[in-house]
Order: structure tokens, then C-alpha cells, then sequence
């Protein structure tokens, strides 16, 4: 492995990371938000 290669699969890791928490982070929230309006909307 090369540092271009180790370079792209840190990126990628961190890619699919943040879209992990962007789709499954929020809906967490959404439901714990129904009554007090925290502001996680």
C-alpha cells in the first residue's frame, strides 16, 4: 500500500462516517424533540 492508497481509504472512512451521523445522527434527535422544542430541528 502506497500513501495515495492510505490517503483515499481515510477519506472514505470519514466520508461514510459523516454520512452515518448526518442520516442515522438525526433521527435521534427528532423524536426526543416533540415536546420541548430543543432546537434540533
Amino acid at each position: 500500500m502506497n500513501f495515495q492508497e492510505i490517503l483515499v481509504y481515510i477519506i472514505v472512512v470519514a466520508a461514510v462516517g459523516f454520512l452515518y451521523q448526518k442520516f442515522f445522527g438525526k433521527k435521534k434527535p427528532k423524536k426526543n424533540c416533540g415536546d420541548d422544542d430543543c432546537g434540533c430541528h
